[in-house]
């Protein structure tokens, strides 16, 4: 014996989701094909994302920079970039960690992701919207990881197996170019300011030397106790100021030197140890793959949960022939296997409501076949 439900569309006796089961099987072609439709585009969208994904990677080892040059001419670490004291600090402070960070945010410009295009066989959009995008995919593509105290790797996933190389290496190189030009500027920052300090000592010893020679011309000796000692001092300062100009000329000649070798010192500072290399097998897009084929899954349930429920939920609605008329726009959805009877409503009454509701023809119509 077939099972019974009552006006609201649930089994007597049965479970709650008995209602949902049976609008699905109702439904069932058209859940199938909304499945497909998600499910089927989406591990296609994820099998060209993993077969056209190609990654290249370099592994780079890097110490702290040797940014300052002392006074008997020793090249030294500067004290800023020294390992700090505090063991918890030096281990969020790195070499690696350091120039990691700093080339993971130059991969976020759009300046810097703009030269590294350039010098390579990517073509940038002409359009600023489209250039953005473009630049902003770019970024994503990139990838810095950590890989010990001084190495750390950075990675690029292509669309093709030469492209990778050549953006990773084009990036790397830009990278050293713009240190060396920030070492350079520092270092004629401060021959600028060198030589403005040689001016005024200059300046200094003529008016300390010019004062020495007016007062030995006004002081005759034998001079007396006061005189003597304010000649001291007179000479003193004109000593004063000779070396300190033999002083500052001396840094100037060592920042003329460091100025020279500044490329060297940014080599043994950022050492490539694996150059990337051009894989003709795909590799690199998995992780992303994964991810739409399992979107398109989520979404394709959603759907189909969606379409169950709410044609549940419509079907739930009828209860008499008089809940017929509230689903004139959606007569032909909605659906009644049985109803079980009620006192002056049988099922086959509903059943016909439904049918005369879903075909008779306009009010209109009917009233000129009347006339």
């Amino acid at each position: 014996m077939a099972p019974q439900y009552d006006l609201n569309g649930h089994a007597r006796g049965s479970g709650w989701m008995r209602p949902y089961l049976r609008t699905a099987r109702s439904y069932l072609w058209i859940l199938v094909v909304v499945l497909g439709l998600t499910w089927g585009s989406g591990i296609a969208m994820a099998y060209v994302e993993y077969t056209t994904s190609f990654q290249a990677d370099a592994t780079i080892w890097t110490q702290r920079g040797l940014l300052r040059l002392q006074d008997d001419g020793r090249l030294v670490v500067s004290p800023e970039l020294a390992p700090p004291q505090d063991p918890a600090v030096a281990t969020l402070m790195t070499p690696a960690a350091e120039q990691a960070g700093l080339l993971g945010e130059l991969l976020q410009t759009r300046s810097f992701l703009r030269d590294v295009a350039a010098r390579t066989s990517l073509s940038i959009p002409a359009q600023p919207n489209e250039e953005r995008k473009f630049l902003d995919d770019m970024s994503k593509r990139f990838k810095v990881e950590v890989l010990g105290t001084n190495l750390f790797r950075v990675s690029y996933r292509a669309r093709d197996p030469r492209t990778g190389p050549a953006v990773v290496l084009a990036a790397l190189a830009l990278r050293q170019e713009e240190s060396v030009e920030a070492r350079v500027a520092a270092t004629e920052a401060a021959t600028d300011s060198y030589r403005s300090e040689l001016a005024l000592a200059q300046s200094q010893a003529l008016a300390a030397q010019t004062e020495l020679e007016t007062f030995d011309e006004a002081h005759r000796p034998p001079l007396g106790p006061l005189d003597q000692y304010q000649q001291g001092q007179l000479r003193a300062a004109v000593e004063d100021a000779r070396t300190r100009i033999a002083d500052l000329k001396a840094r100037i000649d060592r920042s003329a030197v460091m100025a020279g070798i500044v490329q060297t010192a940014d080599s043994l500072d950022f050492q490539v140890v694996d150059q990337p290399i051009e894989d003709p097998r795909p590799s690199g897009g998995t992780k992303s793959a994964a991810m739409i084929a399992a979107s398109a899954m989520a979404a394709g349930l959603a759907l189909a949960s969606l379409l169950v429920l709410g044609c549940t939920l419509l079907a739930s609605r009828v209860g008499a022939e008089a809940d017929v008329a509230r689903l004139a726009p959606a007569t032909l959805f909605a659906t009644i296997p049985k109803v079980a009877t009620r006192k002056g409503v049988t099922g086959r009454e509903l059943r016909a409501s439904l049918a005369a509701a879903a075909f008779a023809p306009p009010p209109t119509e009917q009233a000129r076949g009347d006339g």
